[in-house]
This record gives C-alpha cells, structure tokens and sequence, in this order.
C-alpha cells in the first residue's frame, strides 16, 4: 500500500510561490537550455499513480483526504546528458538557419514529419547517437521547435482532459483537469511540476496564431482556435482582457468517442434510461442536452449518434469540431459535416437553412445558441426539419432550458412545443467528495397541454445512491405513447421495449467485456445485431420473449466478438 503523502510538500493553490521560492534555493529547478519551461522536482511519498514510456514518466500525487495533489511529469529531455542536448541545439540552429518550404509551412502535420525526417537524418548521419535514441531526439527538436515544448507530454496524456496556463509569481502555472482513471477518486484537478516562462507562453501563442491565421492583440484579446495535431481547442486570452499576463486553456476531445454503452460502464447513465434513449432516437424525437460547460453534453450527443440507424443520414453543424464524425462514417454510418462559424463562410444560421434543403436527414446541432435557434424551431413547428433533431445547450435544468430558448433567444412558445424530450448531464459530487463525476441528472419531457413550458420528469439522480432512477412520469410518458402509435405498440408494449433495450444492454457489457463495450465499432456491431434479432423475432407487431431474445442477441454477439 502506498505511503501517505505530506500534504505540506505537495502544491496547492496557495503554494505556487513558497513552491517556487524553495525549489530555486534547492537547486530544484531545472530546465534544458532549449526548453522555456522550468520543472520543479521538489515531491516526497510515494506516487498513487504512474505512467512512464521512453519519453515521459508521469507520477500522480494525492494525499488520503484529497487536499494536496500534484502532476508530476518528468520528460526525458530534462534527463538528457551534455553530449544529447548538444546535439539537439545542433540540430535546432540548423533549422533556424534553413527554414523549411513554405508549402510545409503552412500543414502542420507536414512541418512536424519534415522536422523529425531532418533531425534524424543528421542523428544518423553524425554516427554518435545509439539508433534506437534516433528517433526519440527528432522528436524532442520538432517539439521544442514547431510544437509546444514540454507542455506536449500534457496533451499526449489520454488522462488529460484540460490544461490550463495562467499567470503565476512571475511564472505561468500549469495545472490539469483528469479523467477516466481506474480509481474515480483521483480524478480531478491537478496542479502541475511544470512553470513556464513569459517567453515559452509567448511562443505557444506564436504558434496559434499562426496555424489559426487569426489576430491576437490588444484590440483582439482572444483567439480561439483547433489543435488539430491533439485532437483539442485552444483559448487563449491576453490583456487587457486579463491585467496579469496570458492565459491558456486547452480542451481536449476524447479520442475514443463515447456510446451509450461506454456511458452505461461509467456510470453516467443506467442501462433503463440508455435503453429509453437508444429508443427515442429510434423514433425520432427531438432531443436537446443541456448542462454546465464540462459535463459531457458533447460526449452525450455524439453516442446518441450511435443509436441512429446506418440507414438514415445524418447532418451535423459544429463551430467547432467534438462530434465522432469521422468515427462514424468509418463504420458504416452516413454522417455530412457541416464546419461553421469565426473564419468560417457560413453562419451556424445559412448552414442550418443549406441542411433543410439537403433532403431528411438527422438534423444534429453541436450547440443551440443563436439565432439558428429560432430557425431550427420554425423548421420543426413546421414539420420541415423531417426526421429527429437532437443539439446541445448551455442551461442546468430543463425549466431552464425553456426559459432560455423563449426569453432569451425569442423562440415562440407554440414553437417550442416541437421539443420532445431534454435531458440534462452535470457534475455530481456524491457524499460531498472531491471528485466531481460526469452523470445524467434529469431526463424530463415538455407536456404539450395546458400551460406552456412544463415539463415531466422521466429519468431523475439520487445522490444518495449515486444512480439515475425512473420518475413516476414515466409510466405515463407521452413520448413513448406517440412512438408507440407509429409503431403500432400500445404503451405496455413501448415499456417492453425500453426495458428490452436496457436488458440487451447490460448483456451485451458481460459478452463483451469492459475493454471491448468502449470501442465504437462493438456498440456499432451490438446496434446492428440488436436491430438484425428484433427483425426475426418480432410477429404481429409484438416483441417476443425476453429472454428468448437476449439468448438469440448474445449469441449473435459471441460470434461477432470473435
């Protein structure tokens, strides 16, 4: 068992200078010459987690309680001898010296293969360098060159899930935000070991504005734009917007895209509520997610694409890039990108008019904000929006939703009556814990009678129990009612089918496994066996034995998993 951790030597939001000051006096701090970060190495216990690969070795310090934590990232290039940092400053002014074509220039994947494909050129060539380190020391001059320094063992993290970089005693302190680690009790946020300098801040921000072709001035004090090379967006912010210096927030996108299965494994919903869902985009509702910025409305959004049939299309509108497009389509799905907003031809408005031109489709917003609002209602009230529509929003509630959409963004009542069902994610805290988890909070239904903006709660949180239970409105669901007359299905026949679901579900985690059931391809081949057994197995209208059924599924997805 892991030794408790003084506290006293971990860094906290109020240490960061008495941190700094003593690791200086130590000779704690370090950095190589060609690098504009400094490491602080000042850390005592023993790590509670560890990764480590050839370039970086990153321990996870937490206290029992949770009140000191720290990110230690200890990257190899702080480790070099004398004989590897000359040449890597070899090879860094002679880049300078000869800069790379403008064609390269301007592709960020093409500079960086250029550099690693220059750097290793003349590693092999010197004689002195062990081939298996070849590699390893171009990568350290295209990071320290073209890339983002140290700062890139962060984003190579799948753990990392947000970095931010803000003023601090005269440095810029890192700090983490992490997720999806095996124990849920360290996941958080993380100060880091890692300071970077006013000039390595400048660099970064250098390059941003560079490959974003975006101003960034005191007349422009934001730029936003996508790292592509990470999978992440950047925000950057600088005075006089922010008196103390610039600050840098990076968010990153999942790598592997969430599915309501993955989301089941989580925790974040219960199988029932899954099943209700997979359901409602299966008799194309209009679903909008709503919640606080980090609770995983995007994550939601993009498994409940899964759940669209490989049939149909579907049209998605991003102004910036979150959703599995890519992921989906390469399964088989048929999914159209829409790319929209700063520096963009179109407007999130022109391409929402352009995608109700483009035949039925699922209409997919990345986020409802605008005035594509009123559009996007007017279209559905009128019945032109064709199959379901599902989009994100900024609200804590579904009440708050609806005032938001009719006070705010001036959609008609009568309008927003199109609105079938809102389900809402938040970050829950169960037992007051430090760690803030990702969960379904409220599934609710607009009631379409009597007074305008009601609504019944279908799916609700129990904090206590850390769960998503069904509310007594969902016996009375007239969402599943109005499915269920399309279907032919009275509404005994419609809870069958949302418990089938959620049954099929949760069989399909123990065929499968934990590692498999995250993979996007295994929800793609559970959908496709889900809907190939209910083909046969329906008669007259009706769903067939459970049991019968779930024995036919899991035996269809045996022979799939293998």
């Amino acid at each position: 068992m892991a030794r408790k951790t003084s506290s006293s030597r971990l860094v906290t939001d109020r240490s960061w200078k008495d941190m700094l000051k003593a690791a200086a006096a130590k000779g704690l701090k370090e950095k190589p010459c060609f690098s504009g970060s400094w490491l602080l190495r000042d850390r005592t216990g023993e790590p509670r987690a560890t990764l480590e690969n050839r370039f970086v070795r990153t321990d996870l310090f937490a206290d029992e309680g949770g009140s000191g934590r720290l990110y230690c990232s200890d990257p190899y290039e702080y480790r070099m001898g004398c004989e590897e940092v000359v040449k890597v400053l070899s090879i860094l002014d002679h880049l300078r010296e000869i800069p790379p074509p403008q064609p390269v220039l301007d592709d960020e994947q093409k500079l960086r293969s250029y550099i690693e494909k220059r750097a290793q050129s003349r590693l092999s060539r010197s004689g002195s360098v062990p081939g298996d380190k070849v590699p390893l020391l171009a990568r350290i001059c295209a990071q320290y060159s073209s890339g983002y320094g140290a700062l890139e063992h962060l984003l190579r993290d799948e753990r990392v899930q947000d970095i931010y970089v803000d003023p601090s005693s005269g440095h810029h302190a890192v700090r983490v935000s992490l997720g999806g680690l095996k124990d849920p009790g360290l996941e958080g946020i993380y100060p880091t070991n890692l300071l970077l300098t006013r000039s390595e801040v400048e660099r970064i921000v250098s390059i941003l504005r560079y490959t974003s072709e975006r101003p960034f001035s005191e007349a422009n004090p934001v730029l936003e734009c996508d790292l592509g090379l990470y999978n992440a967006r950047a925000t950057a912010v600088s005075p006089p917007l922010s008196p103390a210096g610039i600050s840098i927030a990076i968010r990153k996108h999942s790598h592997d895209p969430w599915t309501l299965l993955g989301l089941v494994l989580n925790r974040t919903v219960s199988p029932l509520c899954a099943g209700f869902l997979s359901l409602c985009v299966d008799g194309r509702c209009t679903i909008l997610i709503a919640g606080p910025r980090g609770a995983g409305k995007s994550s939601l959004l993009g498994a409940l694409l899964f759940e669209v049939d490989m049939s149909q299309r579907a049209i998605v509108i991003e102004d910036t890039p979150e959703l599995p497009i890519t992921a989906l389509n390469e399964l088989g799905y048929k999914v159209l990108g829409l790319t929209v907003g700063q520096g963009k031809a179109s407007t999130p408005e022109k391409a929402l008019r352009t995608a109700l031109r483009l035949g039925e489709s699922v209409l997919v917003m990345g986020e409802v904000r605008g005035p594509e609002t009123r559009v996007l209602y007017e279209a559905m009230s009128a019945g032109t929006a064709g199959s379901s529509v599902m989009g994100t929003f900024h609200a804590d509630s579904a009440d708050a939703v609806y005032k938001r959409a009719v006070d705010d963004l001036g959609v008609p009542p009568g309008s927003f009556s199109a609105t079938d069902l809102v389900v809402v994610t938040g970050l829950v805290r169960p037992g007051g814990k430090r760690a803030r988890l990702r969960r379904v909070v409220q599934v609710a239904e607009l009631v379409k009678t009597g007074e305008a903006g009601r609504f019944r709660d279908l799916f609700t949180y129990d904090p206590r129990t850390d769960a998503l239970v069904p509310a007594k409105g969902l016996p009375s669901s007239t969402v599943l009612k109005r499915i269920g007359s399309t279907w032919g299905m009275d509404p005994t026949e419609m809870q069958g089918e949302m418990e089938l679901r959620g049954r099929a579900m949760e069989s399909a985690l123990e065929t499968m496994g934990p590692e498999d059931a995250r993979k996007p391809a295994m929800t793609a081949l559970f959908n496709t066996c889900f809907r190939e057994v209910r083909e046969s197995m329906v008669e007259g209208g009706r769903l067939p034995d459970g049991n019968r059924f779930i024995s036919k599924l899991s035996e269809l997805l045996g022979k799939g998993c293998r």
